[in-house]
């Protein structure tokens, strides 16, 4: 049986709705464990604890990606006798010098919650160091940066858990605590870096895709929903809507200026985004922009484009360089989906010479020549609804 600690961070910080934030993330937990089989997950001391008979590895990969979890170990669970405590220790210790021969420096990292304890955590360190260096006398204790660390916990009801190493987690809050947005997700690297990033603040993702279909192929519909099948190990539900958009840029290809075309259609997915929040109970729309990366996105067209939108537009990235938000995108896994060569819907009919500084005045002029609240119930109307509740190999691999 494989029994594993997991520690929270920023939920930890909370004040009287610290519990909200807490059951949201044993709530996610277990979503995300159900997926591979069989576990027992519950809340003890400010920790979380899965005891499962599944492999440990998998396990490992699955709370590695749990947005709200600092940090988890693989753990044993020991009583408070001194003696079993120190043969536990050494049979960990022996494990990782098998696997790390060359280790020479060590430290016993203690803590108690239980204060009737009949040692503080520094004289429980030295006691249990004790042990090793009885057994492998040629280490040496260094408190800092040591070859191998060894913590315990002291609970109370007679409990403690040791562990080897604390392995990372993704840290923010768990998914839903900030409410539920609407991602604009195009089939590029930035938007879904920017869905990520609002995971990892605690905001479930309803994606929002705009297909072009026959001007683009199905293959750029596959690859935004092989985008949202990989952002899905993320959140414990996923729903994302494709809208036809194709007879809107005709229209607007047809009756308006060419310069303002991509801002056009920004205006365009802000007001279908609209309609589309308030049925999926969105709070706020999330774009991968980032200043002055194209034309669209220098400050004056960025403030153009939301005027349209009836809700906040977050724009995580806007601070990020182009290199950063590669890095970001390698890091996730999204890269090479981002990168197969299909382009999306913003390719379609691209003005020559975009403007770069348009004024609302101007934008709204355009717009009267078109009948948006036609075109944009039209679009509405012929959302597609997938929904993802992906298999393991799906969600994982």
């Amino acid at each position: 049986m494989n029994l594993f600690v997991i520690r929270y961070a920023e939920i930890a910080l909370k004040g009287s709705n610290r519990e909200w934030f807490e059951k949201k993330l044993l709530h996610n937990l277990r979503r995300h464990l159900d997926v591979l089989g069989k576990h027992h997950s519950w809340k003890i001391h400010s920790r979380m604890l899965v005891e499962t008979e599944l492999d440990a590895t998998l396990v490992a990969k699955v709370l590695s990606q749990i947005p709200g979890i600092a940090n988890f170990s693989l753990a044993v669970q020991e009583t408070h006798d001194l003696e079993q405590l120190g043969k536990a220790v050494q049979t960990l210790a022996e494990g990782y010098l098998t696997k790390h021969p060359q280790t020479q420096t060590f430290r016993i990292q203690a803590s108690r919650a239980d204060k009737f304890f009949p040692l503080n955590s520094m004289n429980l360190s030295a006691h249990l160091g004790g042990a090793i260096l009885e057994r492998w006398p040629h280490l040496k204790v260094q408190l800092k940066d040591p070859q191998m660390e060894l913590g315990i916990e002291i609970w109370t009801q007679g409990r403690a858990i040791l562990y080897l190493e604390k392995s990372p987690g993704l840290g923010g809050l768990p998914v839903g605590s900030s409410g539920r947005m609407m991602s604009l997700l195009s089939g590029g690297i930035d938007s879904p870096v920017a869905s990520w990033q609002m995971n990892k603040r605690g905001a479930e993702m309803v994606y929002l895709n705009f297909h072009s279909y026959p001007y683009i192929g199905e293959e750029s519909k596959e690859k935004v929903i092989q985008l949202v099948k990989h952002l899905s190990r993320y959140q414990p539900k996923t729903i994302l809507l494709v809208v036809p958009f194709a007879e809107i840029q005709k229209e607007i290809k047809t009756l308006c200026s060419e310069r303002y075309r991509t801002l056009l259609y920004r205006r365009a997915m802000n007001r279908i985004g609209n309609r589309l929040s308030f049925k999926y109970r969105t709070k706020a729309f999330v774009t991968g922009e980032a200043l002055g990366q194209v034309a669209s996105q220098t400050i004056e067209n960025l403030t153009c484009t939301e005027e349209a939108a009836q809700f906040p537009i977050l724009r995580p990235l806007i601070g990020l360089e182009k290199s950063e938000i590669i890095k970001l995108a390698k890091e996730i896994g999204t890269y090479p989906i981002s990168i197969q060569p299909y382009p999306d819907c913003c390719t379609v009919f691209l003005p020559r010479k975009p403007e770069t500084r348009a004024k609302l005045e101007d934008l709204l002029a355009e717009e009267a020549k078109l009948d948006l609240n036609a075109l944009v119930a039209q679009a509405v109307a012929g959302v597609e609804v997938l929904k993802f509740e992906t298999s393991l190999e799906d969600r994982f691999f």
